[in-house]
């Protein structure tokens, strides 16, 4: 295989070097096959449009590198939500009918508001509240929903969750706290420019006599106790109200008046209209004052709720009456929206036998050719040097004496 071109006289053995050759040659395979069988690599798979059951077990299996894009980013949320919220069942129950605000009132012409006309007047505005908080829960709803969802890659279901979990919970605090203060605004409004009321429970109108040129002032309401006052104070003041034929008994427990109706019906509670023998005392005294006889049906005390019966109404306001926001999510709607065109994971493995041959097979070619370089001319050079150095020795022992002449003295 190698051809020593020394020169003459130096003839060098060719086995050496193919010796040397195979032996290194050996050592560079067995190490190009240690390292590829011991060694690992990353491969990554891409799978196209994968369906939810697929990309469910890709996320199972591959939680931490899998990578989906979704070919839509941005969702709407009515894509994937719904929400139903439930109201407190008065919002849906006869105590908020036209019918019954009419049976209170009565028939009879009264110049100066009673109680039970009073009453009438604050279940109006019971039915109000519940109108205004139902446009406010709609109006709201229908805002969030038109929200969107931007998400580049594929939620798995927990982070989706998780992802609900936040928007509603901030829709849920936001909506019935928005509601509060517009609320708020208007009761402060009214309390602060002490504004006449039409039942005339904060002011009342007083005509002056001729001396005084029949004057029409306002006085302040006293008939509602000494402790009672409207003026004095912001603060929403109650009493009981008294709708009994003397007007001097109290009963309907938990139901006050107050310095405006809405104040009224905010401070009273429902407890009364759970209990069919309060509603029939009520309906027994306002049968008085009308030709006809029309019974309420009570609350139902056995529907599921989150306020007791003793709760106020102002309470229930400020909640909104929602019992429940039935807000319901979606995933698979989630997902087919978001429609990933691509999954990519990574993933570790050894190298298999195909590999570690197939490496080894494109490096001979190379190997070979190095190893034949290397070897020739490090062999060369290795004869070179020993040549060399048996030479020098016999090069430093041949001395030269000069010649040195006898002289005979004679």
């Amino acid at each position: 295989m190698f051809k020593d071109k020394l020169p003459a006289g130096h003839a060098m053995n060719t086995k050496p070097p193919s010796r040397l050759y195979i032996i290194l040659l050996s050592l560079a395979f067995g190490i190009i096959i240690f390292y590829t069988s011991f060694s690992q690599q990353t491969r990554t798979i891409t799978v196209l449009s994968p369906s939810q059951t697929t990309f469910l077990y890709l996320q199972d299996q591959q939680k931490s590198s899998l990578s989906c894009l979704c070919s839509q980013a941005s969702i709407q949320h009515d894509v994937f939500l719904t929400v139903s919220p439930r109201l407190h069942q008065v919002c849906s129950s006869d105590f908020v009918a036209e019918q019954w605000w009419g049976y209170l009132w009565g028939m009879d012409v009264v110049s100066d508001f009673r109680d039970l006309q009073l009453l009438s007047i604050q279940f109006r505005v019971l039915a109000s509240l519940c109108s205004l908080a139902q446009q406010s829960i709609d109006n709201d709803t229908s805002t969030f929903l038109t929200n969107t969802l931007v998400t580049l890659e594929t939620m798995s279901f927990s982070s989706f969750q998780a992802q609900i979990d936040s928007l509603t919970a901030a829709f849920i605090a936001q909506t019935p706290d928005k509601f509060r203060r517009t609320q708020s605004f208007i009761y402060e409004t009214l309390r602060a420019n002490q504004l006449l009321v039409v039942p005339g429970t904060n002011w009342q109108l007083a005509l002056s006599s001729r001396i005084y040129n029949y004057v029409i002032a306002t006085v302040p309401r006293t008939s509602f106790g000494n402790n009672y006052s409207c003026i004095t104070s912001l603060n929403s003041f109650s009493r009981p109200l008294y709708i009994d034929a003397n007007y001097n008994t109290a009963v309907l427990p938990g139901v006050v008046a107050g310095c405006f109706p809405v104040d009224g019906t905010r401070l009273s509670t429902l407890e009364c209209f759970f209990d069919s023998n309060c509603i029939l005392n009520l309906t027994s005294i306002a049968s008085t004052r009308n030709t006809t006889i029309w019974i309420a049906k009570p609350l139902n005390a056995s529907t599921p709720s989150i306020y007791p019966s003793n709760t106020l109404i102002g309470s229930l306001v400020d909640s909104l009456f929602v019992e429940d926001w039935g807000i319901k999510s979606n995933y698979t709607s989630y997902f087919a929206s978001c429609a990933p065109y691509s999954c990519s994971y990574k993933y570790i493995d050894h190298n298999t036998i195909l590999y570690i041959i197939t490496t080894v097979l494109g490096l001979y070619g190379g190997l070979t050719v190095v190893l034949s370089f290397i070897v020739w001319y490090g062999w060369l050079i290795y004869r070179k040097t020993v040549g060399w150095m048996q030479i020098a020795p016999r090069l430093t022992s041949a001395r030269v004496v000069p010649f040195q002449p006898t002289i005979d003295i004679g």
